[in-house]
Parts: C-alpha cells; sequence; structure tokens
C-alpha cells in the first residue's frame, strides 16, 4: 500500500513537471514561426531551412544521451530543462542578431529533443503493468490542456499588446515567461527525483558498446521516419497556412491553438485506451487512415485558398479547421512509442531506441524541410500536404508486415 502511494505521488510529480515544460514551451518554441516571420521577416524556403538548426538537435540528441549513459533519466531531462532556459533566455533577453539566433535554436531544440524520449521512458516506468497506452494518453491529455492555457495567455497578451515581436529585435516577452516556467518544472523534476531516486537509473546492458540496434525493429524507425516528415506539417507548413496565405499573427495562432488543445486533450487519452484495447497494429492501421484524409482534406483548401476559390470567412473556415486537425493528429506518436515497447527485447532497448527513432525522425525532418519549403513557393502549398498524405501508406504497409508481432 506505502508502495503504491509512493508510486502516485511520483506520478503527480511527474505530471506536474512536465506538463509545466509543456507550458512553458506554448510561450516559447512553439509559437517559433512568429518569431521568425515577426523577427526577422524570413520567406517560405527560409523558413524550410532554418528547420536544420532546428531539428537538427533530434539526430545529434541520441549521440548526447549515448555520451551521458552514465546518467538517469531523470538527470537527463533536468539538463534538457536547462539546455531549453538557457536558449529561452538569449533568444527572449539578448537579441541576438541572425546566425547567433540560430545556435541558440539549436540549444533551446536540443533540450526540448533530449526530453522526448526521456520522457517517454519515464512516463513508461511509471505506469502500471497492462496500462502503459492509458497512462501516456492520460500524461499527453494533461499536457495539451497545460499547452491549450499557454495559448489562451499567448492570445491575450499578442492581442492586447503584452507581448510582441519586433524586427528592430527587443527583448520578447513571451520567451521571458517560458523561461520562468521552465525554471519551475525544473524544481518539480528535483523533487521527483528526491522522492523516487531509484527513478534516476537508466537501464542498460554493461556488456553492450553503443546503441542496441536490431533488425526486429526496423518497423519502429520506418514509422518514426515517416512521423518525422509529416511533423513538418504541424511544425511548420500548417502554422504557413495562417501566417503566409491568410497574413495572420501570432494572436490568430494561438487562438486556433486553444483549439486545438482542447481537443487534443480529449483525443490522446482515447488513443492510449484504443492501444491498450486493440493493439499497436491497429492503432497503425488508424494513424495511417486518420492522418492521410486530414492532409488531403488540408491541401483541397490551401488549393481553394490559393486559386480563389475560397475567400473571406469561408478561405478561413478551411484553414482554420485544416490547422486544428493537423495538429491532433500529432497525438498519434503514442503509437510508435507503444510500437517500440512491444518490438523491444529488454527495458533496456526502450530508453535507446526510442532516442534513435528521434534521430531517424530528425534525419527526415532536416533533409526534407527545404525541399518541402521549395514544393510549397515554386509548385504550390497544397502539394506539401498532398506528399505528407501519401507517405500515410508507408504505415499502414508496416501495420500489414508486423502481422500478430506487436498486437
Amino acid at each position: 500500500m506505502a508502495e503504491q502511494m509512493k508510486k502516485e505521488r511520483a506520478r503527480r510529480l511527474f505530471l506536474i513537471a512536465f506538463v509545466l515544460f509543456t507550458f512553458a514551451n506554448g510561450f516559447g518554441g512553439s509559437i517559433i514561426s512568429n518569431y521568425f516571420k515577426g523577427v526577422y521577416q524570413v520567406d517560405s524556403v527560409q523558413r524550410g531551412l532554418l528547420e536544420i538548426p532546428r531539428e537538427l538537435p533530434g539526430v545529434v540528441g541520441v549521440f548526447v544521451i549515448t555520451a551521458l549513459s552514465g546518467c538517469g533519466n531523470l538527470t537527463l531531462a533536468m539538463i534538457s530543462f536547462c539546455l531549453y532556459a538557457v536558449g529561452m533566455f538569449v533568444l527572449g533577453l539578448l537579441s541576438p542578431g541572425y546566425l547567433l539566433m540560430q545556435l541558440f535554436v539549436f540549444t533551446y531544440s536540443l533540450g526540448d529533443h533530449i526530453v522526448m524520449p526521456v520522457r517517454d521512458a519515464i512516463a513508461m516506468d511509471l505506469a502500471d503493468e497492462g496500462k502503459t497506452g492509458t497512462f501516456l494518453g492520460k500524461y499527453r491529455g494533461y499536457a495539451t490542456m497545460g499547452s491549450m492555457a499557454a495559448s489562451l495567455l499567448v492570445f491575450i497578451g499578442f492581442r492586447y499588446g503584452a507581448f510582441w515581436f519586433r524586427a528592430d529585435r527587443s527583448i520578447v516577452p513571451s520567451f521571458c515567461v517560458s523561461l520562468v516556467v521552465v525554471a519551475a518544472a525544473l524544481f518539480f523534476l528535483w523533487r521527483l527525483r528526491r522522492e523516487v531516486p531509484a527513478l534516476d537509473v537508466r537501464k542498460h546492458d554493461e556488456k553492450k558498446k553503443g546503441l542496441p540496434l536490431k533488425k526486429k525493429y526496423i518497423p519502429y524507425y520506418i514509422v518514426t521516419g515517416v512521423y518525422g516528415f509529416q511533423k513538418r506539417m504541424r511544425l511548420v507548413f500548417a502554422p504557413w497556412i495562417i501566417i503566409e496565405l491568410l497574413a495572420m499573427g501570432a494572436d490568430t495562432v494561438a487562438l486556433l491553438g486553444i483549439a486545438a488543445h482542447f481537443g487534443s486533450s480529449m483525443i490522446a487519452p482515447q488513443i492510449g485506451k484504443f492501444l491498450d484495447r486493440y493493439g499497436v497494429k491497429k492503432g497503425l492501421v488508424l494513424e495511417s487512415v486518420t492522418i492521410g484524409a486530414i492532409f488531403l482534406y488540408a491541401a483541397w483548401a490551401v488549393h481553394g485558398i490559393t486559386s480563389g476559390v475560397f475567400t473571406g470567412r469561408v478561405e478561413q473556415i478551411f484553414a482554420f479547421t485544416a490547422y486544428i486537425f493537423i495538429m491532433i493528429a500529432d497525438h498519434f506518436n503514442a503509437v510508435h512509442v507503444m510500437l517500440m515497447k512491444k518490438l523491444s527485447d529488454s527495458p533496456a532497448d526502450v530508453m535507446e531506441n526510442l532516442s534513435f527513432g528521434l534521430s531517424v525522425d530528425h534525419v527526415l525532418a532536416v533533409t526534407v524541410s527545404g525541399l518541402l519549403g521549395a514544393v510549397w513557393k515554386f509548385v504550390g502549398p497544397e502539394w506539401v500536404f498532398v506528399l505528407g498524405a501519401a507517405v500515410c501508406l508507408v504505415h499502414f504497409g508496416v501495420a500489414v508486415w508486423l502481422g500478430k508481432r506487436a498486437n
């Protein structure tokens, strides 16, 4: 009984720390596209190329995690929070030039990307047997509520002048708020580390050197690679519909974020429960069909806007709904985490392969961002989303390939 109560306290501290981190990201990384546009006036090609310093940490993160193999998962999370805080401090207070800005975008993003596999590994350690998907869904539901609250405050801040992005590179108030909230999240993470020191132990095999890459994990690497390609839609091109095609600012993006996070707070727990009940194979099929339909809808909406078929309120409705649906679709990433857990030979493999999968994801992200930016500019914005829909067939193919192995 005492052990279960201790685990419940640990889960509460985990949820507080990482929901606060997500809340902080709502004031920082989540509105980075508006920062690039408002402060540096980038075009679509430059925006695509800026994904290199922003997403390169996802590639090198696996090497950082491997180099810090002596650190436990909670220690790694604390290091990540500190890196994020340093990036927000420089971008928010020191008004860097274009080149220096890219360095500290890399810094905050490195912290953000190391958190991703570490967070999921800690969550799986804290989950009860047979309820991993449910706990992951619960966390993601709470996290999206934190993002929704941040989006509401960002909307109010930009609408009424408390927040701003200015071409004179003055201080960025929203990034300063992000810095303060990350510091609070770090405090609760430190408390969790004190409460459950055993949780700060990295599971690994002393006889193994490097990453435990295996042929049987190829399905996981494939789906995370596809996810990296599709994530461009969420991080770059869905916001670009609002920023570039409709010429709207951070307040509108934040308002749409509120709607997306509200929807996500209800959808994410259901995805987790679906995985526990029906298995990963059916989860991949659901992901393929749902995301494919969303991207085709976005392509249709964007074509209507750029061709002039949709105007006024109509174009806003289609653009806004496309943005919201794409944001919600990101929560299917829980399927990939569960796939790795199902395929793994031992808990020792999970953390390292989650980080390696993140690198596969970001190799795709870094290599295709500039290309997709060029497709947007020279071929047509709708074709970016058509390509995103087309690669959904890969998820369906992986589900067929798996057979009964990942149910």
